[in-house]
């Protein structure tokens, strides 16, 4: 059998010259926004009416909106108003939070932004 003679490749060349190209630009995409994040601050976002847990399902796309709320009351030692509301077809009934004090809103956009500059997204902006 004989070899076949193939063309020299790029990386086979000893041509420094001009045909040194710079390395491809490439943009890396964005992380996702975590789930935490986009949960607390849509409560932030809520504003005095608070939010229910059928609203973090729909608007956030997340599971569950009751681990969030007790996340919080439990890592920043404050405490959420609950309201229970029937469900509109009379079955069940789902709790809506808020927060209770100007203060307790107040340690939530701090530990929000706290987080987002540790996990390198974007934070909340308050306009208070």
């Amino acid at each position: 059998m004989q070899k076949e003679n193939r063309p020299l490749q790029a990386a086979n060349t000893d041509a420094r010259g001009s045909d040194v190209t710079p390395p491809a630009y490439t943009v890396q995409a964005s992380k996702r926004i975590p789930k935490k994040h986009r949960a607390r601050t849509y409560m932030l976002r809520c504003g005095a009416g608070g939010w229910t847990e059928n609203d973090i399902l729909s608007n956030c796309r997340l599971s569950s909106g009751r681990n969030y709320a007790s996340e919080l009351e439990r890592e920043l030692d404050i405490c959420l108003e609950r309201l229970e509301e029937k469900n509109p077809d009379g079955i069940g009934a789902h709790m809506r939070y808020r927060f209770a004090c100007r203060g307790d809103v107040l340690r939530v956009i701090q530990f929000v932004n706290h987080m987002a500059a540790v996990n390198q997204h974007h934070g909340f902006l308050s306009r208070m």
